[in-house]
């Protein structure tokens, strides 16, 4: 499910005194089943952007359409049921909205408030949990008695029983050790593989973009300036830094290294690239690395 934007801008307090432009003129496209990652240092505009694509904000001008849904700001909200039922967003911390007495009634209230009978709610609400990892064991305990990883889980399972085509990230790892921020972004990445949802994530952590998404758009003061993917986007640590946006740790550590006249074709992303690279130069020069 594809995502068409047009022209968007977007004033808060439209129309008073205390109006503020948080996006101005964005125009972009992202493709179905894709990884896209939107960077940009705080107050930029993409928490904004993200509201727009479940109906959570409407454009004060241009449009957003995510299929056959086209978002307007003469759009009612009642008009946007259709488009929230195939755009899920999960928000930072999203464990602070639940509410339901056992996990299983909590992940089930969606599909429920969508029409779904008790018992098919309850099926999805299942598939749901093993599709998060969350064991079955968990499944009649309070959401509250559960660890602050699983408790987001149950929270993120809650949205996919909405049954998305995409699903909006906003710092999902946020308040997360590195371990279990680890686990939550490949689960993020096995959904996307194995269940072909189109995921759009908002996050400070260039090495997740590195690893997982293939479509990296930059913003800045509520305008897309950079619309490309991963490895032409870190490809300019001065671009970078001029925006205020760092490198990948591995993309960091290659940049040091082609200063001392390691000869990269290009900076890699990822430790595996970097390994290739190097591995690669040594077997060329017969196993040793000259600048």
């Amino acid at each position: 499910m594809s995502i068409h934007i047009e022209k968007l801008n977007y004033v808060y307090q439209s129309g008073t005194p205390f109006s503020h432009r948080a996006l101005t003129d964005v125009s972009l496209d992202i493709a179905d089943n894709t990884y896209t990652a939107i960077i940009g240092h705080t107050g930029s505009g993409k928490s904004t952007l993200l509201q727009h694509l479940n109906g959570l904000l409407k454009p004060t001008s241009g449009s957003l359409t995510v299929e056959n849904n086209k978002i307007t700001a003469e759009t009612k909200n009642k008009e946007l049921n259709d488009l929230r039922r195939h755009v899920g967003f999960v928000f930072q911390f999203p464990e602070a909205q639940l509410f339901e007495e056992t996990v299983l009634k909590d992940i089930a209230f969606a599909p429920k408030n969508f029409g779904k009978s008790d018992e098919e709610a309850e099926q999805i609400a299942v598939k749901m949990a093993k599709l998060v990892g969350l064991p079955d064991s968990v499944l009649q305990k309070s959401p509250f008695e559960l660890s602050g990883g699983q408790m987001r889980r149950v929270a993120i399972a809650g949205v996919l029983a909405m049954e998305p085509q995409i699903l909006v990230l906003d710092e999902p790892t946020a308040g997360l050790d590195p371990k279990g921020r680890l686990e939550m972004m490949e689960m993020f990445d096995r959904l996307h593989k194995e269940q072909h949802l189109t995921i759009i994530l908002v996050t400070h952590q260039m090495n997740d973009v590195a690893n997982y998404a293939d479509h990296v758009i930059v913003m800045e003061k509520g305008r897309v300036i950079a619309d490309s993917q991963p490895a032409e986007i870190f490809s300019d640590p001065e671009w970078l830094k001029a925006h205020h946006l760092g490198l990948p740790q591995t993309t960091a550590f290659a940049a040091k290294l082609q200063q001392q006249g390691v000869p990269f074709k290009t900076l890699p992303l990822t430790e595996a690239q970097l390994a290739a690279q190097l591995a690669d130069m040594m077997n060329e020069q017969g196993g040793g690395l000259r600048g």
